[in-house]
């Protein structure tokens, strides 16, 4: 009975030991995850602004021949 108790109070710290080591390494990654948020709604933001300005030049570049192919498609009858 002496030797079960002992062994159960052994498993009982290694797992208060791996638990500490687990939490440890998540509090970690939390640390290193929220640390870089700004940095990364920077970059977020930046991607952003460079797609819209992108989209408007393509829109822009595009919308006189837009314009004609619709112009073309309804004044057109067909019989």
């Amino acid at each position: 009975m002496a030797r079960l108790k002992q062994a159960k109070e052994e498993a009982e710290k290694e797992i208060s030991e791996y638990r500490a080591q687990i939490e440890a390494e998540f509090q970690k990654k939390l640390a290193e995850s929220s640390g870089d948020s700004g940095a990364k709604v920077k970059r977020l933001e930046q991607e952003t602004e460079e797609k819209i300005h992108h989209l408007k030049a393509e829109s822009a570049r595009i919308s006189h021949d837009v314009v004609h192919m619709l112009l073309r498609h309804v004044t057109t009858v067909k019989n």
